[in-house]
């Protein structure tokens, strides 16, 4: 029924139907158009400095992998006071070296895990290792 109408109704309008088609999915296209265009992160930013998009935000968790001479998840967040446990899956020295030295570090170990305790007083504070330099990390307190 329509659809002898429709073909008819268009040529009607003084436009062939692959005009009004072409502009109808511009129309549509530019109306699901996004974010305007902008490839800016939205995230929240480093642990500590929340002014800083790109960086992804801590992850909580009291638990960080060593392997592939990266920590996993290199960034998290914690209570003040909590337990974090590094464990050490690459069979390869490690050290967990924090920058503030009131927090007790992790001198190199091949295999299992290590526990550090954190402060309570909230903060970031960064580690790395020692023997591997772009291996580093942060704990937030919070």
């Amino acid at each position: 029924m329509f659809s002898s109408w429709i073909p008819d109704r268009l040529h009607t309008l003084g436009r062939p139907p692959r005009y009004v088609i072409t502009m109808g999915l511009i129309v549509l296209a530019a109306a699901c158009g996004g974010s305007g265009g902008s490839d800016t992160p939205t995230n929240p930013g480093t642990p500590g400095n929340t002014g800083t998009p790109g960086t992804p935000a801590p992850v909580a968790t009291t638990s960080v992998s060593l392997q592939n001479s990266t920590f996993n998840p290199p960034d998290i967040q914690v209570s003040p006071g909590a337990t974090v446990t590094f464990t050490n899956n690459d069979g390869i020295n490690h050290t967990v070296t924090f920058d503030n030295t009131s927090i007790s570090s992790v001198d190199a170990y091949s295999t299992g895990a290590k526990t550090v305790t954190m402060p309570t007083a909230p903060g970031t504070y960064t580690y790395h290792c020692a023997i591997h330099g772009p291996m580093k990390g942060t704990v937030l307190v919070k």
